[in-house]
């Protein structure tokens, strides 16, 4: 099982920003902003390259919980990525959104 499914299945104690029946929101343990969030989809993808269509809408959804947290945090300039497959700086095999602010 990976570091973000043990989260998920709170094996690992973690403190979410968000969390619902298909999202997870945590604070980045090695920040690269000052606000660096890591959106995280409860499915188990590994990576973008994994995705089927059916699974677009789950990443769909890290978008939107991104916006409405910047709007809660009312923050209004901010970066979104995926990094994808090692060579990509993807760190962890389980998709997820970088959400950056300073």
């Amino acid at each position: 099982m990976c570091i973000f499914c043990s989260i998920i299945a709170h094996e690992i104690p973690s403190t979410p920003v968000y969390e619902d029946e298909n999202y997870i929101v945590i604070n980045d343990l090695h920040p690269k902003a000052r606000i660096h969030m890591l959106v995280i989809p409860k499915k188990h993808i590994a990576t973008i390259s994994d995705m089927t269509n059916v699974d677009q809408n789950i990443v769909g959804g890290l978008f939107l919980i991104a916006r409405d947290l910047a709007h809660k945090i009312q923050i209004s300039g901010y970066k979104l990525q995926f990094n994808v497959w090692k060579d990509g700086g993807q760190e962890v095999m389980h998709i997820h959104l970088h959400f950056l602010a300073n």
